[in-house]
C-alpha cells in the first residue's frame, strides 16, 4: 500500500517535469487534495494548462511516457474528452491512483469548486480563469431540477415494485439505488454541496440524513424491499417539500395497489 510520501514524490517529479516542457503553462491540484488531502487513502488529481490546443496531444504523451519511465504502472486508461481535453488514469505498483488531465488553456474552466495552482508562468492567469469560470456557471435551480426528476422518477418506483412482485429482489434494488441518488443529489443542493456529491453526503447536516442510512438496511426478501421502497417514496417526497403533491398521490396509490396493501 501506498504512503503519503510516495504521493508527494509523485507529485513532485511531475511538478518538476512540466515545468521543463515549454508548452505547459502551468499545473493545478485539484479533488480533496487541493484543500489538503482527506486522508492517507486519498488518490492524486493533477491538471496539465497546455498554452496551445495544438501541443496538447504531444505533451499529453510526453507526460505519459514519462509517468511510466520514472514509475511502475499497473493500469493505465487513456480518455479523449475532446480535441485538445485528455484524461490518463494511472494505477501504479503500490496502488496509489493518479488522475492526470491535460487541457488546452482555451478550454479551462473550473469543473470543481476547489483547486490549489502549483505554478502557473504567467502571473495568475489560470487563477483568473479559473475564478471567471465558476463566477459565470449557472446554478442548479433546485425546484428546476425537481421538476426534471418528478417527470421520471415514477418509472423507477414502477420498476421496482413489479420487480419485487416477480421476486426479481436484485433488479428492484437496482431501481431503489437509482431512487436514492436522485434524493441524495437534492439533499446536497439543498446544502450547497454542488460537486463530488457522492463524498461530500456523510457530512451534510440534514434531518433526512438518518433516514436516508436506514434505507440502505435491507434484506433480500418480500417484507425487506417493500419497507425500503415504501420509506424510499416518503423521504424522496419530503425532501423536495410540497412540489409533488400530485405526484405522491399518484405513486403512493400505484404502490399500495401493487404491493397488495
Amino acid at each position: 500500500m501506498y504512503k503519503c510520501e510516495d504521493r508527494t514524490n509523485l507529485l513532485n517529479e511531475i511538478t518538476r517535469f512540466s515545468k521543463t516542457i515549454s508548452g505547459i503553462q502551468g499545473l493545478l491540484l485539484v479533488g480533496s487534495g487541493s484543500k489538503g488531502f482527506r486522508d492517507e487513502f486519498s488518490d492524486l488529481d493533477l491538471l496539465v494548462v497546455v498554452k496551445n490546443s495544438e501541443d496538447v496531444v504531444h505533451i499529453q504523451d510526453l507526460l505519459r511516457e514519462h509517468i511510466k519511465h520514472h514509475f511502475l504502472v499497473l493500469k493505465e486508461k487513456v480518455y479523449r474528452h475532446e480535441e485538445d481535453i485528455f484524461v490518463t488514469c494511472f494505477f501504479f505498483d503500490h496502488f496509489l491512483e493518479l488522475d492526470l488531465g491535460v487541457w488546452s488553456k482555451s478550454k479551462l474552466r473550473a469543473t470543481k469548486p476547489h483547486w490549489k495552482v502549483i505554478f502557473d508562468s504567467e502571473n495568475n492567469e489560470i487563477q483568473r480563469l479559473l475564478k471567471e469560470s465558476l463566477s459565470s456557471r449557472s446554478v442548479s435551480n433546485f425546484n428546476e431540477t425537481v421538476k426534471d426528476s418528478l417527470s421520471f422518477i415514477w418509472q423507477f418506483f414502477r420498476s421496482a415494485a413489479v420487480a419485487l412482485k416477480r421476486k426479481q429482489y436484485i433488479k428492484a434494488l437496482k431501481d431503489i439505488d437509482f431512487i436514492r441518488d436522485q434524493i441524495i443529489h437534492f439533499l446536497c443542493l439543498q446544502n450547497g454541496v454542488n460537486d463530488d456529491f457522492e463524498k461530500s453526503i456523510d457530512k451534510i447536516d440534514s434531518p433526512f440524513l438518518s433516514k436516508l442510512k436506514r434505507t440502505y438496511e435491507v434484506k433480500m426478501n418480500d417484507e425487506s424491499i417493500e419497507k425500503v421502497l415504501l420509506e424510499m417514496m416518503d423521504l424522496y417526497f419530503d425532501v423536495i417539500s410540497d412540489v409533488g403533491n400530485q405526484d405522491k398521490k399518484m405513486i403512493q396509490q400505484f404502490l399500495y395497489e401493487m404491493l397488495e396493501m
